[in-house]
């Protein structure tokens, strides 16, 4: 084995070169997951993206431009379906006196998370992505690009750091 200037074998610091470099490529491609996530770009990856209206976000005390943790809306599908089901409701409550009280309609929302919120209103509509089928739904906003930037730059850096190992060795 060969002894390098610093005293390292050439072997244990290629391996954790290598190491490095492997373990930076998975942090960037999580970090770019997730900002394609969060930009809205995940369409051209096939994972699902929905506009949602009837948005209901149950903490209103954020300041302007930060997001919304959860925050609940309907697809336009949901939309169509909830009000065909508001309207079955209705036409059978009309009928309630002969054939007894019909059940309560059946509403379904979708729960969605990091919803860009103004402090005061909720949105009108939210565009969002579902990475998983039957996940959940992550608005593109400015935040889950932020976190996403994260473990990209990080993940950058120590790729490139192993690169720079390898070379070395």
């Amino acid at each position: 084995m060969s002894v390098n200037a610093t005293g390292r074998t050439g072997g244990r610091g290629r391996l954790e070169g290598v190491a490095l470099v492997v373990g930076g490529a998975l942090l960037f491609a999580l970090g770019l997951l997730v900002v394609v996530t969060g930009t809205g770009l995940s369409g051209a990856l096939g994972m699902r993206v929905e506009t949602f209206g009837r948005i209901d976000c149950h903490d209103t005390r954020t300041e302007k431009g930060q997001t919304v943790w959860h925050c609940f809306g309907e697809s336009a599908a949901q939309q169509r379906a909830n009000a065909a089901e508001r309207d079955r409701v209705g036409r059978e409550v009309l009928r309630a006196h002969v054939d007894g009280v019909p059940r309560s309609a059946e509403i379904s929302r979708s729960r969605l998370l990091f919803t860009d919120h103004d402090g005061r209103t909720d949105p009108a509509t939210v565009t969002a992505t579902q990475v998983f089928d039957g996940g959940r739904w992550y608005a593109h906003s400015s935040t889950v690009v932020g976190y996403g930037m994260i473990p990209l730059l990080l993940g950058a850096g120590t790729a490139a750091w192993g690169g720079y190992r390898l070379r070395t060795t």
